[in-house]
């Protein structure tokens, strides 16, 4: 394979001088095989892809405990800059079989990078075949780890299920959480401890109203989703499940804000609140619920993190508004105001702000 690699413009008289060649169709430099590639270190970073990815995390703001980044191709969390207690708004995933890659994402801001890292900085380019056999032993590790992914998913679920079952719901014992939000219990959610260290749990399910995941929440207000479940795509109803006779369904972030606004529109029996859980869930939960209910009018009702640098909680809305052509309804607050969502709204100006954020632009 010839071996390929990125010069600079300004570099190409230095790299032609030490033997490089310039490949016209491919658009690229390459070192013939009678030269060393030793004379190239320059132009090639010789660490090895998981230092260089873990170099790239922390350039992001990521805050890297010993032992990270994991290079097993699985997804894992990890703490960025800016989170508070054991709170990990990012993830990543770094490959280091076949091509070596990685990706980043923050959840809070949407920032994010994918990378190649490919032979230290060397590309070696393949032949037709070694390229088809790469991309078929890559499809087949593909299907196997999806489905093992499909199983430690059902038997997470079967464990959560198993777990709630034990559990008292917040209908029967009052949730320190829900108390400090104050919102009403359910029958749908469920605390597991005693006294004040009670925690709340919210079981989310998936469209085909399949348990996938749950997110615990502390006293304090820390929130955790249980390892290994199925967060993407999936949400909480309020009052359980939507009906046929549903007219308006609102999908919004937390149930604490879900909860608020179901308790707010009480009087509207045919309207029904949907917990996304976070900003970056609220589109795939739009769409298969646009896609379940195509005949119900839909509402995103958006956190406004307008403290924040970036909106995150406005912008991923009106993009989920956007993509299923539902309203959009923003919680206003007064100057000096911490504020962010619904449920701030409610403690801080009443019942009757809630609705009117929603009678003047929907129910009416």
């Amino acid at each position: 394979m010839a071996k390929y690699l990125y010069i600079p413009y300004a570099d190409k008289e230095e790299a032609k001088k030490l033997g490089a060649k310039w490949d016209k169709k491919a658009g690229s430099w390459f070192i013939p095989d009678d030269v060393s590639e030793a004379l190239f270190s320059k132009w090639i970073d010789s660490r090895e892809p998981s230092v260089r990815f873990a170099d790239e995390l922390t350039s992001h703001g990521c805050l890297l405990k010993p032992g990270e980044p994991v290079c097993d191709g699985q997804c894992h969390r990890i703490q960025v800059a800016g989170d508070k207690g054991r709170e990990q708004s990012g993830f990543y995933v770094m490959h280091l079989d076949g091509v070596p890659n990685g990706y980043f994402m923050n959840n809070r801001t949407k920032d994010s990078f994918k990378s190649i890292y490919l032979n230290r900085g060397v590309d070696e380019r393949e032949s037709p075949e070694e390229v088809r056999k790469r991309q078929e032993e890559f499809r087949i590790q593909q299907e196997k780890a999806e489905q093992e992914r499909q199983k430690q998913e059902r038997y997470v679920a079967m464990t959560i299920r198993s777990q709630l079952k034990k559990m008292s719901t917040t209908n029967d014992v009052t949730s320190p959480y829900f108390r400090k939000k104050r919102i009403p219990g359910s029958i749908f959610t469920f605390v597991e401890g005693t006294g004040e260290n009670l925690i709340t749990w919210i079981p989310l399910y998936d469209i085909h109203k399949q348990l996938t995941t749950a997110q615990t929440i502390s006293p304090q207000g820390e929130k955790r989703f249980v390892k290994g479940g199925r967060k993407h795509g999936s949400f909480h109803v309020v009052l359980g499940k939507i009906e046929q006779e549903d007219t308006t369904v609102i999908i919004c972030e937390g149930y604490a804000t879900a909860s608020s606004i179901q308790y707010c529109l009480c009087d509207y029996r045919e309207v029904k609140v949907v917990a996304a859980i976070d900003a970056g869930n609220l589109l795939p939960v739009a769409q298969s619920l646009r896609e379940r209910y195509p005949d119900k009018h839909f509402v995103i009702a958006c956190d406004n993190d307008h403290l924040s640098e970036k909106n995150v909680g406005v912008d991923e809305g009106k993009k989920a508004a956007e993509a299923i052509n539902a309203a959009v309804v923003i919680p206003k607050f007064a100057d000096g105001d911490t504020g962010t969502d619904f449920n701030d709204l409610m403690l801080s100006s009443g019942k009757e702000a809630v609705m009117k954020c929603f009678l003047t632009d929907l129910l009416v």
